[in-house]
């Protein structure tokens, strides 16, 4: 596999979303040319990504009520995301 097939992830991600709405098996059906690699690799990424979100989601719940956001911390395990009330 060459360098330029195991960093670019970009083509798959884009493949995978291109329908926004698609559920599991349409995200699959449009990653069907990515490596075994490269799926382990979107993984971590979709990984990574999850948690920068629900760490973004933990400050703005934390800043909502009043508390010092001062820095960015790991929300609590089992944290499922901020819903405010509107």
């Amino acid at each position: 596999m060459s360098d330029v097939e195991k960093h670019d992830l970009s083509h798959h991600l884009e493949q995978a979303v291109q329908e926004l709405d698609a559920d599991s098996i349409g995200l699959a059906h449009n990653m069907y040319d990515a490596t075994l690699e490269q799926l382990h690799e979107i993984v971590a990424f979709a990984d990574r990504l999850k948690e920068g979100a629900l760490v973004e989601m933990y400050l703005r719940e934390r800043k909502a009520h009043g508390v010092n956001a001062q820095q960015l911390i790991l929300p609590p395990k089992g944290y499922s995301g901020y819903k405010p009330e509107s």
